[in-house]
Order: structure tokens, then C-alpha cells, then sequence
């Protein structure tokens, strides 16, 4: 076999199509193409792409960066490249962590929160003990295998030099680098480490691609509070300047804080529309910006001098101040205004995706979009920038007698709130599930509202069996993530509760019987509120009326339920039954855009007791 042939850097016994997919995607990728590979949880994703990549990589003498979702998740990749290395030393790879994971300079001073490390790591880098012994330090010794950010934590702790610095010698070295999304899709992220990933080109793979448009909204939206105005002018009281400048200073807080008073005192509703030219008629022009970008610097360095954690909460008045400076008139930008568990937001929800993403993507020689939900394809392509993708779509044969799907009438979470009949109904459907079923079962809900409201009749149903059960709370830490899932997985019987597009329902495995249950509890659309109402338009504006609701509404909700249902089946040994407890999903619209392993032999069913019988007769065999 040729050295560089993509089979040769495949380290498992190719099954199913596997060995087809890595030559397709491989002489896709050596032509410089974008390409949608869909492939189901459990397929072996990572290790095909790898395979097709890696030759490619070493051939052309450019990196392969793999993007993930969250910090947490950039070991993955190296794992299975550490692997594919036990067979071929020459490669190098690192897992890249950002200031917040890295500097040890932080650590010792207990600073923790990602602006606060950051402003430390700019004002005292060349002050820094760790980043001056760095010149000191050959890492030549570290190339020899797969590096988990981990490792070079570790190694920079005992060594006494900063991890984070470190990894961008190294970045030069390696053929696989492993990162977030932010470095991909922010210029303020990427410009740092641009000069060493892009050299004579990069490929890209966008792991979990589903969640690209997301991950975009959240990286460049802004949001306040009327707390943030108040500690603003805390530190415009604490800030060491003085004379008319401070005065100036301060009169101006207290005008912005006037302002967002009175719109606090317009909202009557859940949210709605902030008023910008209120706002920028108290900005006036750029030197009301620069006066308060002065003064917060005065207040870092402050807090700086006194080893306390160096963020300012009128840098971030500022930042919000400015983006309504500079896109007030610009299409996809919605300003707004809503409540939150009692407590008012004001927001620059930043709603372009395509307009962003479509330029950088010309950055890199070919990328690859990576998930097990990506379908419709031509919705994807469209709201990503992608116009040209081709379509890679991967499966592995699961025996229609090992799922059994069924969608419940006479249920759903449509309107504004449950009524008590249809709640009854619900619980009448958890009851006798949880009562007559024996084994692992994950409830996944529409949103956290409707998970309140059925959970008293959750718990108290499994505590009459005894039966262990786990509920995922919102805002909950990932250690408390980490701890449920670990305890659930080695229950029997257990009974999971979240809801769809949390962290239990995404991104997580379950093999074997560690899960053989799935009850998905209505269909998560947002709510129609005033920032649902403004995105939806802002699609139509772009796609037409049509595909702009079925773009912004419709497909991002079925996508969360194709991830919920896919939990449990990641391999063609595994079984499970999958309840979509909604009537809607009977619509075709809904319908066809759940799983394929759910489609076929799908029975709709009405009576608990029917449902527990075609349950207990599955999970007879």
C-alpha cells in the first residue's frame, strides 16, 4: 500500500462503508472542496475524516485544524490521532486551550473569568515570570507524540513557563491542531494564531457543524443589564482621574442610566424593541465611547495594582454602547430589550451568519462540516454561507427490529403554556411508563417550563419504584453535568430528565444498555416573542417568506429532536424505543425531518397502556 494512501492512516478494521467514504471524502478534499459529511452518532467520524485528511496534510505541508464546540471537547480528536500515530511517529499533533485554561500567572492570582485573564495576560505578559522563562525552555522533546493541552499544562506547572505561549511554538510543529469554534469564527481570536495555522493554507474540519449559526448568534451578540450601568457608575465614583473629566464622567453614566431606566419602564410585555436613537442621542459622538474606554483602562489597572481581578464592567457598557454606534442601521442586528426570571436584559443579538461565514471560508484549502444532523442540506448551505457543499452522506445498517418508534395523538406542548388537561394527559403517559418500564429512560422536554411543570408527577411516579432519577437544571456547572451523567449511565432503571438542545441531549453517548429509552415531550420551537418575530423576518428578508420561517423556526427545533432521538442509537447493536410525545410530528413538515432509523414502521398511538404493551414486547426479546 502507497505510504500516503488515506487506508493507511485508518488504525481500525474499516466496517460498513467506511473504507468508501474515506476515498470520497479524501479526493473531495485533495480538489479543494467544501463537503457536508453527515454520518450517524457512534459511526466513526473522527477517525474516517482523520484517515482522509491526514495524507492530504502531509503531502500539501499544511495543518489539518478541527474545530469543536466548547474547550472541553478538543482532546477528543488527539485521542484518536494518537492512535493513528502508534502506527506512523511522524505525527504531531496538540490540543489548543485558550488564556482562560492556560496562564499560570492567573491561577495564582485566582482570577478565573475569561476578560479578567485576558487584560492580565495583555498589561503584565512581558512583567510575567512564566512568559520570560519560556526563552529559557526547549520544547523539542515534546513532538515525539499527540499532545493533550493537559500535558503542557502540566509540564508548564513543573517547568515554571507559560503552557499557553508554548503551544504556539508548537502549533508550528503539528499536523492536526484541535480548538473551539471562537478561533475559527472570531478575527479577534483568530488573528493570533493565524500566522501559524494558515501558512500556505489550512484544512478545516467544523466538528458538530449543526451548531455553527449558534455558536455564531452567542460569539457576537452583546448583552447588558441595568446591574452592569450600576457598577459602571460605581467605577466612574472609583476611577482615579479628576476634574471637569470626571465630572463629564460621571454625568454621562447618569444619562445612559436615565435612558435604560425609562426603557425598563416601557416594557410591558415579555420583550420588545430597544429604543437605539434614545441612546445615541446621549452618546452623541465617538468621544463619549473614548471617555468611558479611558476610564475603564484606569479601572483595570487599578484593580491590577491591587491583585484583584482586573474587569470593568464599563468596558462592557462601552462595548454594548459602541455596537449601537456602529450598526444601528445595520440589517441583522436586532436591539432589544426582555425579562428574564424577573431580571431586564438589553441586547445586541447579532443574526448574521451567512454574510460572516461565507468570507472565511475561502481561507482554507477545503473544509469539512461534520455532524449527524445536518439535513436539509440546502438549508444548512444556505444559512452558513456555503453555496456549493457537496454532500457526503455516511450510515451504518441498524435492523428496523432494533428501534421501535412510536408518535403519540392526543398530546402536545403548543401555545403559550399546558393546559391542565393536556398536562394530565402527559403525565398520565410518564406515569405508566415509568411505572411499567425497567430499564434506562431519558425524558427529554420541549424547555425547561414544561420540564417544571411535569416533573412533580416525574418524581413522585419514580420514587414509588425506587428508582433513581436525575434532573438537569439550567445553568447547571459541567462538573454537575459530568457527575449525572456518570451516575445515570451506570444505573439500571434510572430515569433521566432534560430537556432538548441541553447538554444531555447533544453531545453525549449512552452505548449498549446504559440507554434504551427515549421520550421526547413536544417539539422545542422558540417562543414567539418579539426576538423570535425580528429573526424570522430578518430570514424572510433573505430566503424568501418561506424558507426563511421553515430556516429560522422550523429546522433548528427538529434538528434538537434528531440529536435527542440519536442518543441511544449509535451503533447497529443498539437498541431502544423513542417516543415523540407530540401529535405535530404526524405533520410531514416535522416528520420528515427526523432520523431515518425512525421512520420506517412508526406506529401512532394514542393509550398509555398500548404503548407500555409495545414497549414491554420490544424489550422482551
Amino acid at each position: 500500500m502507497d505510504e500516503l494512501s488515506p487506508l493507511n492512516f485508518f488504525p481500525y478494521k474499516p466496517r460498513g462503508d467506511q473504507r468508501k467514504i474515506i476515498n470520497k471524502i479524501y479526493k473531495l478534499a485533495s480538489q479543494g472542496k467544501k463537503i457536508l459529511f453527515q454520518a450517524p452518532t457512534g459511526y466513526g467520524k473522527t477517525p474516517v475524516v482523520l484517515a482522509a485528511l491526514l495524507p492530504l496534510a502531509l503531502e500539501y505541508g499544511i495543518p489539518i485544524i478541527w474545530a469543536v464546540r466548547t474547550g472541553g471537547e478538543t482532546d477528543r480528536v488527539i485521542e484518536e490521532l494518537e492512535v493513528i500515530a502508534g502506527k506512523n511517529q511522524r505525527l504531531f499533533g496538540l490540543s489548543f486551550r485558550g488564556k482562560k485554561d492556560m496562564c499560570l500567572l492567573a491561577r495564582d492570582m485566582d482570577i478565573n473569568d475569561y476578560e479578567s485573564v485576558s487584560e492580565l495576560c495583555k498589561r503584565r505578559k512581558n512583567k510575567c515570570p512564566y512568559y520570560e522563562r519560556l526563552s529559557m525552555i526547549s520544547l523539542g522533546s515534546n513532538l515525539k507524540k499527540p499532545l493533550y493541552f493537559s500535558e503542557m499544562l502540566e509540564l508548564g506547572r513543573k517547568e515554571e513557563f507559560c503552557p499557553y505561549y508554548a503551544q504556539f511554538r508548537l502549533i508550528e510543529k503539528a499536523i492536526v491542531v484541535s480548538l473551539s469554534y471562537n478561533y475559527v469564527l472570531s478575527d479577534y481570536m483568530y488573528w493570533p494564531i493565524r500566522r501559524y495555522l494558515v501558512r500556505d493554507g489550512a484544512f478545516l474540519v467544523m466538528d458538530e457543524a449543526h451548531n455553527i449559526d449558534k455558536a455564531l448568534n452567542s460569539l457576537n451578540s452583546i448583552t447588558i443589564t441595568l446591574g452592569t450601568i450600576e457598577r459602571a457608575e460605581k467605577e466612574a465614583l472609583e476611577v482615579p482621574i479628576g476634574g471637569t473629566t470626571k465630572k463629564e464622567l460621571i454625568q454621562l453614566i447618569k444619562d445612559i442610566k436615565d435612558v435604560f431606566l425609562k426603557e425598563k419602564e416601557e416594557l410591558k410585555g415579555e420583550d420588545d424593541i430597544l429604543d437605539v436613537y434614545r441612546i445615541l442621542d446621549i452618546i452623541g459622538d465617538y468621544e463619549s465611547l473614548t471617555l468611558l474606554e479611558k476610564a475603564a483602562n484606569k479601572i483595570i489597572n487599578m484593580r491590577l495594582s491591587m491583585r484583584k481581578a482586573p474587569r470593568s464592567s464599563l468596558r462592557r457598557l462601552k462595548a454594548f454602547l459602541e455596537t449601537i454606534y456602529e450598526f444601528h442601521n445595520e440589517p441583522g442586528l436586532a436591539f432589544v430589550k426582555y425579562i428574564d426570571k424577573g431580571k431586564i436584559y438589553f441586547e445586541a443579538n447579532d443574526m448574521r451568519v451567512a454574510e460572516i461565514l461565507s468570507e472565511k471560508w475561502e481561507d482554507y484549502e477545503s473544509i469539512i462540516f461534520m455532524s449527524g444532523t445536518l439535513k436539509p442540506y440546502e438549508a444548512f448551505m444556505d444559512v452558513v454561507g456555503v453555496p456549493d457543499g457537496e454532500v457526503v452522506e455516511a450510515s451504518f445498517e441498524i435492523p428496523e427490529e432494533n428501534v421501535l418508534p412510536i408518535i403519540v395523538r392526543g398530546v402536545s406542548t403548543k401555545g403559550e403554556e399546558l393546559s391542565e388537561v393536556m398536562k394530565e394527559r402527559y403525565s398520565a403517559l410518564l406515569r405508566e411508563i415509568i411505572k411499567n418500564v425497567d430499564v434506562n429512560i431519558a425524558i427529554f422536554m420541549a424547555s425547561y417550563r414544561i420540564l417544571e411543570e411535569l416533573e412533580k408527577s416525574v418524581i413522585e411516579t419514580a420514587k414509588s419504584k425506587n428508582a433513581k432519577i436525575f434532573i438537569e437544571r439550567e445553568g447547571m456547572r459541567g462538573d454537575e453535568i459530568s457527575k449525572i451523567y456518570r451516575e445515570f449511565t451506570k444505573s439500571r432503571g434510572g430515569i433521566l430528565v432534560g430537556v432538548l438542545g441541553g447538554k444531555f441531549a447533544e453531545g453525549m453517548d449512552y452505548p449498549g444498555q446504559t440507554l434504551e429509552g427515549i421520550l421526547i415531550v413536544g417539539i422545542p420551537f422558540d417562543r414567539i416573542n418579539k426576538r423570535t418575530q425580528l429573526r424570522i423576518e430578518y430570514y424572510e428578508k433573505i430566503y424568501g417568506s418561506e424558507k426563511g420561517r421553515y430556516y429560522s423556526y422550523v429546522v433548528p427545533a427538529l434538528r434538537k429532536v434528531a440529536q435527542a432521538m440519536g442518543r441511544a442509537i449509535r451503533s447497529p447493536e443498539d437498541r431502544a424505543f423513542i417516543i415523540a410525545a407530540d401529535e405535530r410530528f404526524t405533520y410531514p413538515v416535522y416528520f420528515n425531518l427526523l432520523p431515518e432509523f425512525f421512520i420506517p414502521r412508526v406506529r401512532v398511538l394514542k393509550r398509555p397502556q398500548t404503548i407500555v404493551r409495545y414497549i414491554r414486547k420490544f424489550l422482551s426479546y
